[in-house]
């Protein structure tokens, strides 16, 4: 009886997740996340050293989300012999300054974090579309859209690919202009932010404004909102200037992200096995593409196809941590949609959930 009652338990947080988390869009898997580059005044041996360090300490920051992390006694040791992490290193030159690219082994840097149980952020990130509203120079209120180029919005394009963080920024083209206007974004008008949203397919919906107070010690001020899925986020950040406000922006966005999406080991994890069927695999291509998915899932230690058939096939995943991160990271992608239970089916029929592969065909 116990054993019917747990696995219950176990299938009905699997449905009650889902549901939480439905109607998000493809995840984005960004790249690079364990390197960093890092200017250098030059390529000698002193000069080399400390930017690998500070290479480290930043990839350290985007794995973990918390700057608190790079302050752990563990972190520090592992920097004070660097080079055990370190895979690569080279040299560029853009506009006549001079940055050091590093990559550092992901096995390692994950082994660390879980060992000394501090939380691990990995690739598969949500994509937050940017609205925020700014007052140009005669106060006329305006849409900070992709075709920008002011220090502000150059630096929030660094700082996102700096923390791993993947944004994009509207068009603000007829077709935008014609559902939404920077009143809407300034006065935080959902509907149509979210109707003028749904054209990009990303996972969630940024809303910011930008004010100038002059009596503040930091008079620009951006406030800001987060909608991904049923989650909602806020934060404020403050500048001597409006042009850096983006460092503490992305900074404050990529903690309260982690706090949601990151793992931590804990010595009480055990490895337990999910098994899932699956609608819709009608090629090979798309059983490799949920395989490698479903392996890119911070918690998943291994994927096995138990059987296959184009019309339902059957797989094992076994997890180490949490089964909220995986359901959560199956609904971020979205290409798995799970099929509702019917309420007169009985319990016995449904002790393996069934999802339908809604990937690319």
């Amino acid at each position: 009886m116990s054993r019917l009652l747990s696995r219950f338990a176990f299938i009905a947080s699997i449905t009650l997740l889902t549901m939480l988390y439905n109607g998000a869009a493809q995840a984005k898997l960004v790249d690079n996340l364990y390197s960093a580059e890092v200017e250098v005044a030059s390529q000698s041996n002193a000069h080399r050293q400390q930017a690998i360090r500070e290479a480290f300490e930043r990839v350290i920051l985007k794995v973990t989300g918390q700057p608190e992390s790079i302050e752990h006694e563990a972190v520090k040791r592992a920097l004070r012999s660097v080079s055990n992490y370190l895979i690569q290193y080279g040299y560029s030159d853009n506009q006549g300054q001079r940055t050091l690219s590093a990559t550092f082994d992901g096995t390692k840097i994950r082994s660390l974090l879980a060992e000394h149980q501090l939380p691990y952020w990995g690739s598969r990130r949500p994509e937050l579309l940017m609205w925020i509203a700014a007052e140009n120079d005669d106060g006329r209120r305006i849409i900070l859209d992709s075709f920008g180029q002011s220090v502000f919005e150059q630096q929030l394009e660094f700082y996102s690919r700096q923390f791993s963080l993947p944004i994009r920024r509207p068009l603000m083209d007829l077709t935008d202009s014609f559902t939404i206007s920077a009143m809407d974004v300034w006065a935080r008008f959902m509907q149509p932010i979210k109707d003028t949203s749904k054209r990009y397919g990303t996972d969630g919906i940024f809303v910011g404004k930008i004010t100038h107070h002059a009596e503040s010690e930091e008079p620009w001020k951006l406030d800001w909102s987060v909608e991904v899925g049923d989650r909602r986020l806020y934060g404020q950040v403050s500048a001597t200037s409006k042009d850096w406000l983006a460092e503490p922006l992305m900074q404050q966005l990529m903690a309260k992200l982690s706090s949601i999406y990151s793992v931590t080991a804990s010595d009480d994890s055990v490895s337990q096995t999910m098994t899932i069927k699956v609608e819709g695999l009608n090629k090979l291509q798309h059983v490799l593409a949920l395989e490698s998915f479903l392996r890119s899932v911070v918690s998943v230690e291994d994927v096995a196809l138990k059987h296959y058939s184009q019309d339902l096939s059957e797989f094992d995943i076994v997890i180490n941590g949490s089964l909220d991160h995986v359901i959560q990271a199956i609904n971020l992608d979205g290409r798995l949609q799970i099929r509702d239970m019917g309420p007169f089916v009985s319990m016995s029929e449904n002790q393996v959930q069934t999802y339908e592969w809604r990937g690319d065909n």
